[in-house]
């Protein structure tokens, strides 16, 4: 196996570490992060440092504004993690840095940036298009011909319908259900969803 640093040590670290020792390629041995709360992570020590001692680096941030920032930092491979029991249609295109949690449903002719998290038993349909650094959390149902613009966060178990049109850096809170487009840096909630407030200093 391979050596891998993962940088970032909150919640999102756990589910990362246990599915990269899951897949048996790479070994995690260090977690860096700027404020450690913990001295190790399921075994994992954990150290405040920006020295990257392995060729390959993990970005275990689930925060999508962190997890750019750090990933434009470091010139090194930045492997693709799926969970072997993610259902993936084989004309499904991921980029690099993209974690894949269990039960998640890939669809035909799907597109999927660089940086994502893409959480358990999310569901993205065929001819979706989605931007780097987003995040899918858990439950969530993405339909066919949806675009996701980058930066964006999709709440547990909220839904978008067909060929919906979300910008960028928009926040969509938990059980939101989208029946409309969605402009950059919104936040949105509700059934159906409704803007509650645009971010301007993003």
């Amino acid at each position: 196996m391979r050596d891998i640093t993962l940088y970032g040590a909150g919640g999102h670290s756990f589910a990362v570490i246990e599915l990269i020792k899951s897949l048996g390629e790479y070994s995690p041995v260090v977690i860096l992060d700027d404020i450690p709360k913990l001295n190790t992570i399921l075994g994992i020590p954990v150290e405040k440092s920006d020295a990257i001692k392995t060729t390959a680096l993990c970005v275990s941030i689930g925060n999508n504004k962190n997890r750019k920032k750090i990933a434009s930092l470091f010139d090194v491979n930045y492997p693709t993690f799926i969970h072997s029991s993610v259902v993936k249609y084989p004309s499904v295109k991921i980029g690099k840095g993209t974690v894949v949690l269990p039960n998640a449903v890939l669809d035909a002719d799907l597109n999927v940036g660089d940086f994502c998290i893409i959480n358990n038993n999310a569901t993205v349909s065929h001819n979706v298009i989605v931007g780097d650094y987003v995040h899918i959390a858990i439950n969530v149902a993405i339909a066919g011909g949806a675009k996701i613009g980058e930066g964006t966060l999709l709440g547990a178990g909220c839904v978008v319908l067909p060929n919906i049109k979300i910008g960028k850096w928009v926040t969509i809170g938990a059980g939101t259900i989208v029946t409309k487009d969605i402009p950059d840096n919104a936040v949105v909630y509700g059934n159906p969803a409704k803007i509650i407030h645009i971010n301007n200093n993003e």
